[in-house]
């Protein structure tokens, strides 16, 4: 599968993920060591494009990525990941659902869903298995050998 077709699907995944859970912004991203870099966004302000990079620290995915889980919260200001989080800080999402994404069964990045208005309600199971589905279905797409191919010639040509 040629890589702008696995881009298209990327963002098909990100554009039903924040339909579905009414949310404002979902990103695919790679984590490697302390840095996030987004691969794919679907964002209502456009703030973020793929290929930024952050510091993991400064991410809500850092939690989703230590616990090898879906998080989730509804309701950011009042819980522990609001406590002093630069990103809350920074940029005051209020809701957030983020799963890993593995690449032949290793951790490498996570698909999340965020806004900055609050739900009234907490993510239901089926938005849960929502977000799992979509995380496994990027987490397969991203272990075609097709995608590592490209991955490995963008990585050649990101050096030079």
């Amino acid at each position: 599968m040629p890589f702008g077709i696995v881009q298209n699907r990327f963002d098909e995944a990100l554009l039903r993920g924040t339909r579905e859970l009414l949310v404002t912004l979902g990103v695919f991203a790679y984590i490697e060591n302390d840095c996030y870099e987004l691969v794919a966004v679907q964002s209502n302000s456009g703030a973020y494009v793929p290929g930024e990079q952050y510091s993991l620290g400064n991410s809500f995915c850092k939690e989703v990525m230590l616990r090898e889980d879906i998080v989730s919260e509804t309701k950011i200001d009042n819980s522990p990941l609001s406590l002093h989080h630069p990103l809350y800080r920074a940029l005051p999402l209020e809701c957030f659902i983020g799963a890993p994404v593995y690449m032949h069964g290793e951790l490498w990045g996570s698909l999340d869903f965020s806004s900055m208005a609050q739900r009234d309600t907490a993510f239901s199971e089926q938005d849960i298995q929502l977000v799992s589905n979509l995380a496994k279905e990027i987490s397969e797409m991203i272990s075609s050998s097709d995608f590592l191919m490209q991955e490995s010639n963008m990585c050649k040509q990101n050096r030079r």
